[in-house]
């Protein structure tokens, strides 16, 4: 009796996963054309709002490169410099909520007292 119902319960269990493997999905043409919209809309959008710590602002470039230096030996965190007439801002970090720039910003301020944050574009690499 009980090879029987084995038996039964086996051939129920090779019957329901055969039948499984057999699912076929026909997508509503309307729905494609939806997502292809959706995919060409957002493949433009290349970066984030975010925020950085900003490490220095300066008009010395030798400042801004000893302190990056200085700062990639005591972080782990990216570094970008960038110039826009008269400074140079050297910025760290690439943080998508003000919280974790916040948490960064604590830990990073034992060593650079004037550090602040600052919001800025983010791509989507860096994250």
């Amino acid at each position: 009796m009980k090879t029987i119902l084995w038996t039964v319960f086996y051939l129920l269990c090779l019957q329901t996963s055969q039948a499984q493997s057999k699912v076929v999905i026909q997508e509503d043409p309307v729905v494609s054309q939806q997502m292809e919209k959706y995919k060409r809309s957002n493949s433009a959008i290349t970066h984030l709002s975010g925020w950085r710590i900003a490490v220095v602002t300066t008009t010395d470039r030798r400042l801004m490169e000893q302190t990056k230096i200085k700062f990639q030996n005591q972080f782990e965190y990216r570094v970008k410099w960038e110039y826009k007439e008269p400074y140079y801002y050297l910025r760290a970090g690439a943080f998508l909520t003000r919280t974790e720039a916040n948490q960064a910003l604590d830990y990073v301020k034992k060593k650079f007292p004037q550090a602040f944050l600052s919001m800025d574009k983010i791509a989507y690499e860096e994250l």
